[in-house]
């Protein structure tokens, strides 16, 4: 997946092969399905909210684009930038969604902000994190819709 290899060249991930790593493809993997496909109100609420904070009038695209080819970089730094600024008991109402997966709060939490370390890292090497994201999606399985 795209994202998995644009947090690898951010030289961020865990080990391959660890349980640490495991569980973030698990959530990487989850989160995805999840995002797109739930009709859970308040997972719902939060992507929009996030995508309309950060992107505006952009959001019912980007949301469609999504929904139709999974991760995006605009979805997952709006995402990130969102539970970054999210009190933890804020979240809370999320849990019931992320239970159907099993996921918590805390691994919804550790994917944002691997993303968010992610971005930050390939910005301090003078990479743009949209454009990495884009030349692995490039490679990827379904790239024609993206």
């Amino acid at each position: 997946m795209a994202v998995l290899a644009t947090l690898e060249q951010a030289r961020i991930l865990p080990p391959e092969g660890t349980k640490e790593a495991d569980r973030i493809i698990k959530s990487v993997i989850q989160l995805q399905s999840l995002f797109a496909k739930s009709t859970h109100p308040d997972l719902q609420h939060f992507m929009r909210r996030a995508v309309e904070t950060a992107r505006g009038k952009q959001a019912p695209d980007l949301a469609a684009q999504f929904q139709a080819s999974g991760w995006t970089s605009d979805v997952l730094e709006a995402l990130a930038e969102a539970v970054a600024q999210t009190p933890a008991e804020a979240l809370q109402p999320l849990a019931p969604g992320l239970k159907t997966v099993n996921l918590s709060v805390e691994d919804f939490r550790q994917f944002m902000q691997l993303v968010k370390n992610g971005k930050e890292a390939l910005a301090s090497s003078g990479q743009d994190f949209h454009a990495v994201f884009a030349t692995h999606r490039k490679t990827m399985p379904g790239a024609e819709t993206y």
